[in-house]
């Protein structure tokens, strides 16, 4: 076989394993609570509710453009049609696309360097996970690999095409969610080392760039940026008051508690070994091969400008974020994306090694990425929900639908009255709607009320257990119910329901 047969076939290979591992049993996994408000706010649009950005709770508008095509493709109009494959659709086409980003990169990567990045972004089991939920991070990913070349354009050849393709990529970081400036912050620290050491390397082919030819292309850059994140927030120029929510919101936004964790959070989620389920977690290969990387670039006397500025803007990534006390895994999307790219220099080149160096790196390479994939296949099949999991951050129980499933069936006993009128009663009741979608009246209270009494069904949040039990207790049967990891709620259901239920063939 030859050289190219092979490549095509690795590339292909790659393709097929990233289509899998973020395919496979797409809806089984019960959606998670942010998955849920999100779709809430994309059909309230799709049915005619109008765009509005909340600068206070909500990110970027761009996930919901991407979704509402692919939900009318697919005949969902409204909030009880919406499936939970199509709301995932979009962000597995994102991370299917972020998987050959490297190619943006091929000239420095070479191609074997490219081919190990793209495996490595193929299988990492952080960016598998949360290409398969409907969140915003996989876009977010995926433009900024898209910047993070273009800036890298930008910084070594000042030109228009440059500055014009940069912009755009980072307007739509814009328009995906605000921690695009995280993302700014970092590449400008790396812009400004990269062309430092270009200035100050003493080799006879550097030249120090003239700030002067960089006036043009970053207007360019800047006005793209800001007309393209204007468009989406305005909703097409037809929203004004969009544009100043965008701004609004990075000083008004305001984030849930429950979600603070040390500095080192982000390193043990993924660099730290842990022996869960049976298996070993850990994507400490990436960054082996990100340190091989610095090893062989210092060890050549030579450093490559690229790995120079990739180095850079994946540290200050991973340090921006673990100093910000509010943490998510999905937050390192982009950061991680950064190191897998830069792991990918550890197979540039692989022709100047000896022939045992380079049969121990192929092999490393390979029994890493089977390690990955091992880990993706578990991460999203049958422990996707466990919360022994190290991916699966404050998982839906699967009781919401099963409970979804025992209304459907409650709702069409024969002789059954109406379920209606639902009531939620609290707090942090995410996702329960989603499975409540296919009833039209439901109302939410934050106490419960004595008109209670007279709902056929109601959901109590922890919160308000214990005053729903004592003013249901006589009225209606308690099931107790899971919602969330570590988060239960009860369900009343009205003694008259529950005895047609217990004997439906009783007159």
């Amino acid at each position: 076989m030859s050289q190219r047969c092979f490549i095509y076939a690795a590339w292909i290979g790659i393709a097929l394993l990233a289509l899998t591992l973020r395919f496979h049993d797409l809806g089984e996994r019960p959606i998670h609570a942010d998955e849920a408000t999100g779709a809430r706010i994309l059909s309230k649009q799709m049915e005619g509710g109008g765009y509005t950005f909340n600068p206070q709770h909500f990110h970027g508008p761009l996930l919901n453009c991407s979704t509402a095509p692919l939900a009318r493709l697919r005949g969902e109009h409204t909030w009880s049609q919406l499936s939970i494959v199509t709301l995932r659709l979009s962000p597995v086409l994102a991370g299917l696309l972020l998987v050959f980003t490297p190619l943006l990169w091929r000239r420095e990567l070479g191609t074997w360097g490219t081919c190990a990045a793209a495996a490595l972004l193929a299988t990492s089991p952080l960016l598998v996970y949360y290409n398969r939920m409907y969140i915003h991070e996989s876009w977010l990913a995926l433009f900024g690999m898209i910047a993070c070349a273009a800036v890298y354009r930008f910084a070594t050849k000042p030109s228009s095409r440059n500055g014009i393709v940069a912009g755009l990529s980072i307007g739509l970081m814009f328009a995906t969610k605000e921690t695009f400036a995280i993302s700014i912050l970092s590449w400008l620290c790396a812009s400004a080392l990269y062309l430092l050491y270009q200035r100050y390397s003493g080799s006879q082919t550097a030249t120090a760039p003239v700030l002067a030819i960089y006036f043009k292309p970053a207007a360019l850059l800047i006005s793209c940026a800001a007309l393209t994140a204007i468009y989406f927030y305005s909703d097409g120029l037809r929203h004004a008051a969009g544009i100043l929510d965008a701004l609004r919101t990075f000083f008004v936004y305001e984030t849930t508690g429950g979600h603070e964790k040390p500095f080192s959070y982000y390193l043990h989620l993924l660099l730290w070994p842990k022996h869960r389920l049976g298996i070993w977690w850990s994507e400490g290969l990436i960054a082996l091969l990100a340190l091989l990387t610095l090893w062989r670039t210092c060890k050549a006397r030579n450093p490559v400008g690229a790995v120079l500025f990739l180095s850079v803007a994946t540290l200050a990534h991973i340090i921006i974020y673990s100093c910000i006390h509010y943490k998510t895994p999905w937050l390192m999307l982009v950061p991680w994306a950064h190191a897998c790219l830069l792991a990918g220099f550890a197979c540039h080149r692989t022709a100047a090694l000896k022939p045992i160096a380079r049969s121990a790196l192929g092999l490393l390479l390979l029994v890493g990425i089977a390690a990955q994939t091992k880990q993706s296949w578990h991460a999203n099949g049958r422990w996707a929900q466990d919360a022994r999991n190290p991916y699966a951050y404050v998982p839906t129980s699967k009781d919401p639908a099963q409970i979804e499933h025992w209304l459907n069936q409650l709702r069409h006993t024969p002789g059954m009255p109406s379920l209606e009128p639902i009531a939620v009663v609290g707090q942090a009741y995410w996702p329960l709607p989603w499975y409540l979608r296919q009833f039209e009246t439901i109302g939410y209270w934050i106490e419960p009320i004595d008109t209670l009494r007279d709902c056929p069904i109601v959901f109590a949040m922890q919160d308000t257990a214990a005053d729903c039990d004592a003013l249901l207790s006589a009225s209606h049967v308690p099931l107790p119910r899971g919602l969330r990891a570590n988060v239960q709620l009860m369900m009343y259901v009205r003694r008259d329901l529950w005895q047609r239920w217990i004997h439906p063939n009783q007159e």
